[in-house]
């Protein structure tokens, strides 16, 4: 070989060598710096879990390894959030540090300060310990506290940190400070294997308990709709109540406004590795999304929207006070009410392709739904989020549920299922559009058509055109029949007078 391609030759594999060292998806030195400031150089263990002994001039100073790679967790955004865990040679963790991670609350909603807060509890807890997110007072557990707002993502990061020390602790041993009496043998990690679902699904026994009564309620006014709208009064009751329960109940108090991040994030998930394990690790949303799954099904998306969605029931709430307050709503023509409706399902596929290449960059575009500003947060963020949710609620004052309508994402991917639909229980006349117009003015989706027929990928299955549909004062081709059988009694009654 000529000499002078010599150094081409070694420059090659140098940039050949440095390929499979990035494509190792190894720990850099700096990386690991920021648990072990003192570390001068990392080395390799040699087993089948990947991990580095952490040096200073050749004097071991602990262990680093990433949960990424040693126990990947599924978190929110269907991914892993891949974390940094050092362990000291006196047995404790040194630190955790955060690589990468797409969680939509941690990119926006959640600060800097709160996260390294959270993270910096797990140094000095022995690295045989099982902890756990408010586990404080729970026999065989250590507990530490979570992010207000996060609660689901800082679960789901304590129990990788927790598995991915167990692996490491199989495959090597845990190091241990020696006693007086020169015992340096290596420890074990706690062998406690309970998923950390299932500990939350106890926690939230009254919470699921009220939600599964809530739900069977529902289903029951589902199933008796055509009993209860004809008794205008009591569905009116019942229904108001049932939006107050959900907007204080799911929405404030739980917290589990669903929303389209889940969608994707389940998506993302069954591409990625599906795992119950992260599904059931929110057992209010589960049971929630469960009880979707099975009613778009069998009555459309409606049943969520106009039901289950804490942010379309306050909305509603507040526009039928605006109501009783006289205030009149605008409505927008038909052909430009039905040109926005585009909108909601042009966030969704923008959202959809956002997520395709970094959940962190469909998490900001999601910041159009206004939930984790609502009940996620409770209005404790920016004030620029907190302007936008307050006026899209005082914006249903004036045009009902205008959010819901136009730029709901998460309405716009319910409604492709809703094409799957079993029943269709909502009744209609041959009158209705023709010449009648009395439910489609009244609906304030406004998913009836001119023609009368009801747009089902639109429609909130609020019963409200089905009261109007019995009503004999209200349904014009009822009103025109009680008149005729009025008039005929008023006739009747003027005859028998007449001959007594």
């Amino acid at each position: 070989m000529p000499v002078r391609f010599l150094p081409l030759l070694c420059l090659g594999l140098v940039f050949f060598t440095g390929l499979q060292t990035a494509q190792a998806d190894g720990l850099e030195l700096a990386t690991v710096q920021r648990i072990f400031p003192d570390a001068s150089a990392l080395q390799p263990l040699d087993g089948e879990v990947p991990a580095y002994r952490v040096l200073n001039a050749q004097q071991p100073l602990g262990f680093a390894f990433r949960t990424a790679e040693l126990a990947p967790v599924s978190a929110y955004s269907g991914k892993p959030i891949d974390t940094l865990v050092g362990l000291g040679m006196d047995g404790d963790i040194a630190g955790v540090q955060i690589l990468q991670h797409e969680e939509p609350i941690l990119v926006i909603g959640i600060s800097d300060d709160d996260l390294q807060a959270f993270i910096d509890q797990f140094a000095g807890k022995p690295a045989t310990a099982n902890i756990r997110v408010g586990a404080h007072h729970r026999e065989g557990f250590t507990g530490i506290d979570g992010i207000t707002g996060a609660t689901i993502t800082t679960m789901v990061l304590a129990s990788s940190v927790n598995k991915s020390i167990a692996q490491f602790a199989a495959a090597y041993g845990l190091p241990r400070a020696s006693t007086t009496a020169g015992d340096a043998s290596p420890a074990q990690a706690s062998t406690d294997t309970t998923p950390q679902w299932h500990l939350l699904w106890q926690a939230r026994k009254l919470e699921l308990v009220i939600l599964a009564l809530a739900l069977g309620l529902l289903l029951t006014i589902l199933f008796l709709q055509d009993v209860l709208v004809k008794r205008k009064r009591l569905f009116e009751r019942l229904r108001t109540g049932y939006l107050l329960f959900t907007v204080f109940f799911i929405g404030f108090y739980c917290s589990a406004q669903l929303s389209v991040i889940n969608l994707l994030a389940f998506f993302h998930s069954l591409m990625n590795g599906f795992s119950w394990d992260t599904l059931l690790i929110e057992p209010i949303a589960f049971v929630l999304w469960g009880f979707v799954a099975v009613s778009i099904i069998l009555w459309g998306r409606g049943v969520f929207c106009g039901w289950l969605c804490p942010f379309g029931a306050a909305q509603d709430l507040i526009s039928k006070l605006a109501t009783r307050l006289g205030f009149e709503g605008y409505r927008f023509p038909q052909m430009v009410h039905e040109r926005l409706w585009a909108i909601k399902y042009i966030l969704l596929i923008a959202l959809v392709g956002l997520s395709l290449d970094s959940m962190v960059s469909a998490a900001k575009l999601a910041e159009v739904e206004p939930f984790k500003t609502t009940f996620v947060l409770h209005f404790m963020r920016e004030p620029v989020f907190v302007v936008y949710a307050v006026a899209l609620l005082l914006l249903s004052a004036v045009n009902s549920k205008f959010y819901c309508k136009y730029l709901c994402a998460l309405g716009a991917g319910l409604s492709f299922a809703t094409r799957f639909k079993i029943f269709d229980w909502l009744r209609r006349r041959r009158e209705c559009g023709k010449p009648c117009q009395a439910c489609a003015e009244q609906c304030q989706i406004g998913a009836i058509r001119p023609t009368g027929e009801i747009i089902d990928n639109e429609c909130h299955y609020c019963l409200e055109c089905q009261v109007t549909y019995w009503d004999d004062h209200r349904c014009p081709p009822l009103v025109e029949k009680r008149k005729k059988r009025e008039a005929k009694a008023r006739k009747a009654s003027g005859i028998i007078a007449s001959d007594t």
